[in-house]
């Protein structure tokens, strides 16, 4: 065990520790470092409801619908409304990203989307689920 004495440069340790962990292998699985979010939306057939998601595409990222991950698209119609910027006069500042749901059939449907930069090809940075529940008329 070292102890203090032996080890006295803490900036040191730490970029021994992290040098180590990269020449192993050992690293946090990315996936688990992903935020991921659910929001839960109940409507009636015709009705929509609108999804804000926060975007700064000025650092490249976006967010899209991921329809691999995404469930029972038939019964709802996802329309995107794009990007709305935020405060204006703010270069590089963010705003949000709409999109509408409009349910058309009843069930349940689980929306992915997933905020990316196109030309990686890595995990999303962050994921969010529209889970939405469609109630008889």
């Amino acid at each position: 065990m070292l102890t203090k004495k032996e080890f006295s440069h803490p900036k040191l340790s730490a970029a021994v520790l992290c040098t180590l962990f990269t020449l192993t292998g050992v690293a946090l699985d990315r996936a688990q470092a992903q935020p991921q979010t659910t929001q839960i939306v109940s409507l009636r057939p015709g009705v929509s409801a609108t999804i804000m998601l926060r975007e700064n595409p000025s650092t490249g990222f976006k967010w899209r619908v991921d329809a691999a991950r995404s469930t029972h698209l038939s019964i709802i119609r996802v329309v995107d409304r794009g990007y709305h910027a935020g405060k204006i006069g703010f270069i590089g500042a963010p705003g949000s990203h709409r999109w509408d749901i409009k349910a058309q059939a009843a069930g349940t449907a689980s929306v992915a989307f997933s905020y990316a930069r196109s030309w990686e090809h890595k995990p999303p940075a962050e994921t969010h689920f529209v889970q939405v529940n469609v109630w008889r008329r």
